[in-house]
């Protein structure tokens, strides 16, 4: 019985996505038991509704009879390419953490039964509903990476034919940004030229669309580690972290955080675009004439304004404690470069002095600031800690 209902909702959600393709999102209905004798499986404006009781029987129905068929078992030996492909679909769409039935998919990728459009399609479609799949994101990441490789087969051979491109052909705008393939070696201006748009338009959709897959995946699961991490793995392997990139994202993820205080994987990401500028702080100053330092002091004044608007944030406060010490080690920095480029005397150990005493400034101004403002607030976890924040640093302070 459970064999038949399973291959009749089997059917059923096939004809459903034959008929309907442009299915953007599901969900289940909680409905325990069937109630009447129609489909359980349901679509509105393209959004489709499972109901619940039937999930295990479709799963059940899917998960053994492609397993068969990867085993050469029984009657399963032989199976259509097509109908592998929509077994995988149907496991998928119920448990996206069986990394079996993604490897299968590849394999139908590399054999060319299926396109990677599709599967990055039933990728955003399975995300909807679990926006944390890690094997989801990772399957993701495997696809985008046959696009770049392909467009960087393509983009060698266009040079062979084409030997240079005028430098007003190159996108320079932040709204604008192209696929990078250039092999990044050194930190210095010349590493962050923008491929031309013409290369591969629709690769340039693509990437640009997982930005806001992501987005999404964050706004439905709070603290998404996988969506953020897949993030910083675009801009790394799709941009080569140009710094062009990594100046919008910066600019353009501002209100996300500021209505997100208590996402510690969304500012771990701005603290990796952060840290990202500033191992290439050559580049940020000799193209877009933007210091890193003010970056930084921009980034603090906007987090100190948070906490004293947003009070008890735990995610706010480790930000914080991030961004003072990368100002206290671009002090350092500074420091470093006076004892490499200059000679010991009298006017250096002066300088020197001076850096050492910005440094030991900059940390007493913050203790003074946190014990007479957030020390003092009526919130007792913003007390807490207010109290912790002050422990570190008279740590720092102490060494």
């Amino acid at each position: 019985m459970s064999d038949v209902r399973g291959s009749r909702l089997f059917t059923d959600l096939n004809n459903i996505f034959r008929k309907d393709l442009s299915i953007d999102e599901y969900d289940v209905i909680p409905v325990t038991e069937p109630v009447h004798n129609k489909s359980p499986l349901v679509v509105i404006e393209h959004k489709l509704g499972v109901e619940l009781w039937c999930i295990p029987i479709l799963y059940q129905y899917a998960y053994d009879k492609l397993l068969s068929w990867r085993a050469r078992d029984g009657t399963e030996k032989f199976l259509e390419p097509g109908e592998v492909c929509n077994l995988c679909r149907a496991v998928l769409l119920v448990n996206p953490e069986c990394y079996t039935v993604w490897n299968i998919r590849k394999e139908c990728v590399e054999n060319g039964d299926l396109t990677v459009d599709e599967d990055l399609k039933l990728g955003e479609l399975i995300l909807t509903k679990h926006p944390k799949s890690p094997e989801t994101f990772i399957h993701r990441r495997w696809l985008l990476q046959r696009l770049l490789n392909k467009s960087l087969l393509s983009s060698n051979d266009s040079n062979h034919s084409n030997s240079s491109v005028e430098s007003s052909e190159l996108l320079v705008g932040v709204d604008g940004i192209s696929v990078n393939f250039l092999p990044t070696n050194q930190n210095t201006c010349s590493n962050n030229h923008i491929l031309p748009k013409q290369i591969d338009r629709n690769l340039h959709r693509t990437v640009h669309h997982e930005f806001d897959i992501c987005l999404r995946a964050a706004e439905h699961y709070a603290c998404n580690y996988n969506a953020w991490s897949h993030r910083i793995w675009l801009i790394q392997a799709a941009f080569n972290s140009a710094v062009q990139v990594l100046l919008s994202e910066f600019r353009t993820t501002v209100t996300w955080f500021t209505q997100h205080v208590s996402d510690h994987c969304g500012f771990h990401y701005r603290q990796f675009l952060l840290k990202s500028l500033i191992n290439q702080s050559q580049a940020v100053s000799c193209k877009f004439h933007v210091d890193v330092n003010d970056l930084l002091n921009q980034e603090f004044d906007k987090t100190t304004d948070l906490i004293g608007t947003y009070p008890g944030h735990e995610a706010l406060w480790y930000h914080r404690k991030f961004v003072l010490h990368q100002i206290i080690d671009e002090i350092k920095t500074k420091k470093d470069q006076l004892r490499e480029t200059l000679s010991k005397d009298n006017g250096i150990d002066l300088k020197r002095s001076r850096v050492e005493s910005e440094r030991q400034q900059l940390l007493e101004k913050e203790l003074n600031l946190v014990s007479n403002k957030e020390l003092l607030s009526c919130d007792k976890r913003e007390c807490e800690l207010a109290n912790r924040y002050i422990v570190w640093i008279k740590r720092m302070l102490s060494l």
